[in-house]
């Protein structure tokens, strides 16, 4: 009797309000970049495999528009590192997709670098289990044409790498190589390289879904790859996702 009114007493203490069930059980993951072309692609596969999402917009409206507004949304903005606590509290995970878009007066310096930065740093803080950085090929050449023209967006991409990789968080860097396109997801064979090759294109879907599986596999984990569009590969629904991350390496020589 006595122990049954200590149970009873303990529960009493509870909050009134309990803590989300994630659907699937799979966990929250934060977006980052989530308006954008593929970030909004991230957020609908990943409600699709179980995971509960909360899209970093910098504007509610734009977000709204964009996601629809049974997407639960912070606003928050990489440039503004007091912004980013509030928006990781209690996630579990990070995907980010964040990148100067050539419009406005944003720079690759503040964005893709110093952005890239404070989100790693607050998710140290925040203690993320698992950082996805979504990059670009084509960031270990020595020069680039695209750099010409975008404030050396490329080499800023790089550096941010190059801090995720030392920063002591479980993470995985996934390189678009080559073109992103607005084509389905599962209608292009696609490759995995090590190699920071020549760029071909890829779908910005099979860029959201390659980015889930690797949040989804530990094979994958501290790797850094790129993908592209070939014939030698498969697509995405083929892939055996444990053989295939398994088979590239922590460390590579096109870092």
């Amino acid at each position: 009797m006595n122990n049954l009114l200590i149970i009873i007493a303990a529960l009493a203490l509870l909050p009134a309000t309990s803590s989300p069930v994630f659907a699937g059980g799979k966990g929250l993951v934060v977006v980052a970049g989530a308006t954008g072309r593929t970030g909004r692609l991230l957020v609908k596969h990943l409600i699709a495999e179980g995971y509960e999402v909360r899209a970093m917009v910098r504007s509610m409206e734009k977000g709204g528009k964009v996601l629809g507004e049974n997407i639960a949304m912070v606003k928050a903005d990489v440039t503004q590192p007091s912004t980013l606590p509030p928006l990781l509290a209690g996630a579990d995970f990070v995907i980010s997709s964040i990148g100067v878009s050539g419009k406005g007066e944003a720079r690759a310096e503040d964005v893709d670098y110093g952005g890239s930065l404070a989100l790693i740093d607050a998710s140290k803080s925040a203690g993320i289990k698992k950082f996805i950085m979504v990059s670009s090929g084509g960031v270990t050449w020595w020069t680039h044409p695209i750099n010409w023209f975008s404030g050396g967006v490329l080499t800023w991409k790089r550096k941010a790498e190059i801090y995720l990789r030392g920063s002591g968080l479980t993470h995985v860097i996934v390189r678009p190589n080559g073109g992103l396109n607005d084509e389905s997801g599962n209608s292009n064979k696609i490759i995995f390289t090590q190699t920071d090759g020549f760029p071909w294109s890829i779908s910005r879907e099979d860029v959201a879904i390659v980015s889930i599986k690797a949040l989804a596999h530990k094979e994958a984990d501290n790797k850094t790859f790129e993908i592209r569009n070939s014939d030698d590969g498969l697509v995405t629904s083929s892939v055996d996702w444990t053989k295939t991350f398994s088979s590239l390496v922590v460390q590579s020589d096109n870092f």
